[in-house]
């Protein structure tokens, strides 16, 4: 058919149009279409249309084929409405009018909810349509203090899983525009929420007790918070958010009562803040409880004039009832990185933690907050943790309190004098003198360790590693932070052990090249070459290490009696580590490997060896929490990043990957106590010639092992053999596994804006267990072809959803 735009208006409905033809699409050709009207609605917004959507809703919910309710152009006047489920199968609920809650507010009681889902699965909320809850008289009583009812919130999802909400615009919420709570795998799109800035409590999105929560591509402007997260919530995505006028997006608040689950994994990203009250909020009762917020990621945000850009107030005490109480909430391993703009108050940064539980693990990267003619300001209470990158308002983080004093005070006396230089000069001075500050500061309180003083020779034949045990012995025995200055040069290195605990923080500054021994013998079985153990804050910062593994390589291929093989550098038991800007070539085995750890980034690193060498995994990790890497080229003989049992909460970033065996996670399930996977993301990410791409693998056998909540974002391939796999019929030569199925649970695994071209004809593998199938894996926006033509999937043993185009063709 042919589509002809007359206008700017038709063109407008054109997303709209799409989004529908997407949702139609995803049913089944076999479906049953239900139109209010024809059950008695009235699109006049005058006669009571309730019972026709409900006989509408029965009908659908009852139908054996997928159905739609339809709801065309109009006016129609709705009621208190619960849409109960369980249903037969699946339901498009398609919107094209408004829908509009009675004028007299008090009509809607005190049942907390006007439209309310219960107890539904693979539900679709689409259309161009509203819902007006003309909350305005609710909005007034309320303000006036009289005797009002509890109100209402527009939409609520209770107890609901596999929902999808795309293209409606809500407005004049009495209380919540959307309330999700006790629901799994939700997603909410290319919505509109607005409320007056005045009107109470009118949050755009609540979330609580849930998990699976995403909300991308919206906008919201209401007089409470944009987005509200409760309690008990875990896996929630956020991106591509207009947030304002409002109070933000708020975590909290918490800790209300005294036996409460907690808040983790929440990643908000690429969103801007325009004149809320708050940006990023962390909110917790300043009283007793067992709560906690753990693995948060704000990311890449822009502040437009918003008074509180990044807040953690743990002090929360309306209406006095918890006076000279401390907040048991406990907040940890939460991420500010990459948020720029402007603040309406001279307090840019908070951190307001409690003195009983204080907040750990905060992470400030590239952070740029100013005022118009004022410095910003950073202010912790009882807050733990560190910064890099370039930090404006200056790190008020750990040994940084002291040096965030001294810039306040500084940068006052500078704009104080303001009438005495041209603008540009004041904000010059502003920026910069903190800046220089901080570099006198840590040179002063700073003990330096150069390897040439401890008569390391850059000869690369001297065996320098008695001299650097002793350079790392002073320095882990210094009150003060140390740095080991590792100069130009080649350094020969044996089996080094750099052993903590250690008395402060130790910068590891490498220039130079460290090599390994030519006769791979010499590392002997301890399987490893660099091991950094039991240590906490270490930095190791540039340089090259070359483990000259072509040796060891060749014992392997000729079958000889090799030894086991060394890691080139391996963290065991270490928390707060940060490796940057390293280039690591020819390891025997793998090039970094992280165990046991929490809290580590690495970023800006080069692995490299020859696509042949065996089992030279760029990075494992495994039994660690809190991984970041970021900006790294990848190119070796096996997985460019490996990822073991019992991590969790991995993020990957801007990774270049192949040649190689792709991004695997696994192989899992080797043995049956083992513990799972969770909490992973690879984004923005190109692998190129890779045997594999994005790989989830297990052995065959029983185990209670498990994968869940995955997500796989914005990755292009260029002619990878296996795109996507998951493959649980692991079983290397036959062994221990023959006639078994994997027992490990994979679940919750998305794979969004996957592109490029697969070397082989299949782009997609779901190969799973018979007797534990993979659940929840979700496929939005696919395009992988092969030679020019359509690639193929194949499905076992697999369920899930798919949104947008898929190609090849989905099998799930």
């Amino acid at each position: 058919f042919r589509i002809k735009l007359l206008s700017r208006k038709m063109f407008k409905l054109m997303p709209t149009c799409v989004i529908l033809l997407f949702a139609i699409a995803s049913l089944p050709s076999t479906k049953a279409a239900y139109n209010v009207v024809s059950f008695g609605a009235k699109p006049d917004g005058q006669s009571d249309s309730t019972l026709p959507f409900l006989r509408a809703w029965m009908a659908a919910c009852n139908s054996v084929a997928p159905a739609m309710v339809y709801v065309p152009r109009g006016t129609f006047l709705i009621k208190n409405a619960v849409f109960s489920g369980p249903c037969k199968n699946r339901i498009l609920f398609q919107i094209q009018g408004t829908l509009v809650a009675p004028w007299d507010y008090r009509s809607l009681g005190n049942s907390g909810f006007w439209i309310l889902f219960q107890k539904v699965s693979r539900l679709t909320v689409s259309g161009g349509g509203t819902v007006d809850g003309r909350g305005a008289g609710f909005w007034t009583c309320r303000r006036t203090g009289r005797n009002c009812p509890y109100g209402t919130r527009s939409i609520t999802f209770l107890w609901c899983n596999n929902i999808v909400v795309s293209g409606l615009t809500s407005i004049k919420s009495q209380l919540s525009h959307f309330a999700v709570a006790r629901c799994n795998n939700l997603r909410i799109q290319n919505v509109r929420i607005i409320a007056p800035s005045n009107s109470p409590n009118t949050e755009g999105l609540l979330v609580q007790d849930s998990t699976g929560v995403t909300v991308s591509g919206s906008i919201i402007r209401t007089g409470d918070d944009c987005i509200a997260i409760g309690p008990n919530t875990k896996n929630v995505w956020i991106e591509r958010i207009g947030c304002g006028p409002g109070h933000g997006i708020s975590i909290g608040s918490l800790g209300n009562s005294l036996n409460e689950n907690g808040v983790q994994n929440v990643t908000v990203t690429n969103s801007v803040f325009t004149k809320t009250d708050n940006g990023v909020r962390i909110k917790s009762w300043a009283r007793a409880s067992n709560s906690y917020a753990t693995n948060i990621n704000f990311r890449n945000l822009i502040m437009r004039n918003v008074a509180n850009p990044i807040l953690i107030d743990q002090t929360y005490c309306p209406n006095n009832q918890c006076p000279h109480q401390s907040s048991g909430v406990k907040i940890s391993q939460v991420t500010y990185k990459n948020i720029r703009g402007t603040s309406r108050t001279e307090a840019a940064v908070i951190f307001d933690c409690s003195s009983s539980n204080p907040c750990r693990g905060i992470r400030l990267q590239d952070i740029k907050l100013s005022t118009a003619y004022r410095a910003t300001t950073a202010t912790c209470n009882n807050a733990g943790g560190y910064s890099s990158g370039s930090v404006i308002p200056g790190s008020c983080l750990g040994r940084g309190s002291y040096i965030a004093v001294v810039f306040t005070s500084l940068s006052k006396m500078v704009c104080n004098n303001r009438a005495k230089m041209a603008d540009q000069q004041v904000v010059s001075w502003a920026v910069m003198l903190p800046i220089a500050l901080t570099a006198l500061l840590w040179k002063a309180n700073a003990a330096t360790y150069n390897m040439i003083t401890f008569d390391a020779k850059p000869d690369g034949q001297t065996d320098s590693t008695r001299p650097f045990l002793q350079a790392w012995a002073a320095a882990c025995g210094s009150a003060q932070a140390a740095t080991i200055s590792v100069p130009r040069g080649r350094y020969l290195l044996g089996n080094a052990v750099f052993r903590g605990p250690c008395k402060n923080r130790i910068n590891f500054q490498i220039s130079g090249t460290l090599v390994a021994p030519a006769d791979y013998r010499a590392l002997g079985n301890t399987g490893y070459w660099i091991l950094f153990i039991q240590v906490n804050g270490v930095t190791v910062v540039g340089g090259s290490l070359d483990a000259k593994g072509a040796g060891f390589w060749a014992c392997r291929r000729s079958g000889s009696n090799c030894p086991v093989g060394a890691r080139s550098i391996t963290f065991n038991w270490a928390n707060d580590i940060v490796v940057s800007g390293l280039t690591s070539i020819n390891s025997q085995l793998s090039h970094l490997v992280i165990n046991s750890c929490n809290n580590v980034r690495v970023s800006n690193v080069r692995l490299i060896a020859p696509y042949q060498s065996p089992n030279t995994d760029g990075i494992h990790v495994q039994g660690s929490t809190g991984v970041t890497i970021t900006g790294s080229s990848i190119k070796t003989g096996d997985d460019c990043i490996s990822i073991g049992p019992g991590t969790k909460n991995l993020w990957m970033e801007r990774i270049t990957c192949g040649p190689g065996h792709g991004v695997s996670i696994g192989s899992l399930g080797k043995l049956l106590n083992e513990a799972g996977v969770q909490n992973v993301t690879l984004t923005n990410s190109v692998f190129s010639g890779s045997d594999n791409g994005l790989r989830i693998k297990t052995w065959a056998r029983p185990s209670n092992g498990f994968v869940t909540n995955i997500l796989y974002q914005n990755i292009v391939m260029k002619n990878v053999k296996n795109p996507i796999i998951i493959d649980q019929n692991y079983c290397p030569t036959n062994q221990g596994c023959p006639g078994q199925t994997s027992g490990v649970k994979i679940s919750q695994v998305t794979y969004r804006n996957i592109q490029g071209t697969s070397a082989t004809p299949t782009a997609m593998t779901f190969d799973c267990s018979p007797s534990n199938p993979c659940r929840g894996i979700r496929l939005e926006g696919i395009n992988l072809s092969y030679m020019n033509r359509q690639a193929q999937s194949l499905c076992n043993n697999v369920g899930g959803t798919t949104s947008g185009v898929i190609m090849p063709n989905s099998c799930l």
